[in-house]
């Protein structure tokens, strides 16, 4: 079986993978680093965020281990500024940011509904290129 590593080539390319440290945002990261590119995995969880960065460093490839709360516009702009910091531009950019909590519907209160839909609804408002020329 074909792994496909090879019929992608990202080598000097730059990824960030917002939710890029559980579940299908974790593959999608390991999988961006398999085929070259340094990645930036986030979350809200610092633990995850260094196991993944880790991860991503271990298959050759460089990262930046720093958490981001996509509901919270100062936690992306520090984020964003590290990495271009780190790698001078952003080439690719994932959002797998997801939030859950299993409980019956009707005993659902409104701020975690509303916690929710801010993660999973909101769009992260054009995230600015590192530098005029990106």
């Amino acid at each position: 079986m074909h792994d496909g590593s090879s019929l992608l080539d990202l080598t000097n390319k730059t990824a960030v993978v917002i939710g890029g440290t559980s579940g299908i945002g974790l593959a999608l990261a390991r999988g961006l680093a398999q085929a070259g590119a340094n990645v930036a995995p986030t979350g809200r969880r610092a633990e995850q965020v260094r196991n993944a960065a880790a991860e991503v460093v271990a298959l050759g490839r460089r990262s930046i281990a720093q958490t981001c709360d996509v509901t919270d516009n100062s936690s992306i702009e520090r984020f964003l500024q590290s990495v271009c910091a780190e790698f001078g531009s952003v080439q690719i950019l994932v959002n797998c940011a997801g939030r859950t909590k299993r409980m019956p519907t009707l005993e659902f209160p409104e701020l975690e509904w509303d916690a929710i839909l801010e993660t999973n609804l909101k769009e992260l408002g054009g995230l600015p290129p590192c530098s005029d020329d990106t």
